[in-house]
């Protein structure tokens, strides 16, 4: 009787042992809350073509610099939370000048496993980038390099609160990040089915035919992806939010000195945007709030 209760505790154990093993592996490859676009990264010919471009012009403010592998990144403040970011090569103009874009986590290891579970190449372990922040990158299935970034309360990014917020920003947040893909599809294994991403706009809309635009939330927050063809490495951009195309237009006609305007239009989602491209060629957008009224 004594051999059997023990054998019955023991066996009540080892399932509550095996249960909660269980429950923490699966905690551990849960896919983490991805809060946002932390910043995008590109390649430069020159650093004054940042400082011209991005902060004469679209008036952001230079809030620091740090290194990296590929060398010295300055950064540019558009939010507490949102940045844009350079790196000099002085052949930036014939290669591809998107370097990163980074999504904004709080648990930078848990993510790590998460993509390692779902058989995604991944480092060894996480590290801190030269601003002080948890990181690791990965590429996508075009090749883009996608970072994953948990802004450290003492790394130069999260010190900077409450600082560099110009009043003469042409935006305040960046709406998407457009990035280069090779094939655009539905139902797409990488973002749709192992980062979850959602999707919220395709173009067309006949699931007869391949979409040509799609826009995939993250889910967690309103920020998104799109993915536009024709296909061109260097189509990848930050979109910026504005509450008032004709201001803008206005506002950048009043600085443009040497830069050029494009032309405002009417986008697949009933809003008015705007593109334009710096001296190396690469794209700015703009989009408004709200559909056309």
């Amino acid at each position: 009787m004594r051999l059997a209760t023990k054998l019955t505790r023991f066996a009540i154990l080892l399932v509550m042992f095996i249960h909660s093993s269980l429950s923490v592996i699966a905690q551990s490859t849960d896919r983490p809350a991805i809060w946002g676009i932390a910043k995008m990264t590109f390649l430069v010919s020159d650093f004054q073509v940042a400082r011209d471009y991005y902060g004469k012009f679209l008036g952001f403010d230079e809030a620091f610099s740090y290194p990296s592998d590929l060398g010295k990144i300055i950064s540019f403040k558009v939010n507490d939370r949102q940045f844009l970011e350079f790196v000099v090569d002085v052949k930036a103009k014939e290669k591809k000048r998107l370097v990163s874009v980074s999504f904004e986590i709080e648990n930078v290891e848990q993510m790590r496993q998460y993509l390692k579970s779902k058989g995604q190449m991944v480092p060894e372990k996480t590290s801190l980038d030269g601003a002080g922040n948890e990181v690791f990158v990965i590429d996508d299935p075009s090749g883009n390099h996608i970072e994953f970034i948990d802004l450290k309360p003492d790394g130069l990014h999260r010190k900077s609160k409450g600082q560099f917020l110009s009043d003469r920003r042409i935006s305040k947040r960046i709406h998407h990040a457009g990035l280069f893909v090779a094939n655009i599809m539905d139902n797409d294994p990488f973002y749709s089915g192992i980062l979850k991403f959602t999707e919220i706009v395709r173009f067309p809309e006949d699931r007869s035919v391949n979409p040509f635009l799609v826009y995939l939330g993250m889910g967690d927050c309103i920020e998104n992806v799109e993915h536009y063809s024709p296909n061109d490495e260097n189509d990848s951009h930050p979109c910026f939010l504005v509450d008032d195309m004709q201001e803008t237009i206005y506002t950048l006609k009043e600085r443009k000195g040497n830069e050029s305007l494009g032309k405002p239009m009417i986008g697949k989602g009933k809003r008015w945007i705007l593109n334009l491209r710096n001296s190396d060629n690469t794209r700015v957008e703009f989009t408004e709030a709200h559909t056309v009224r």
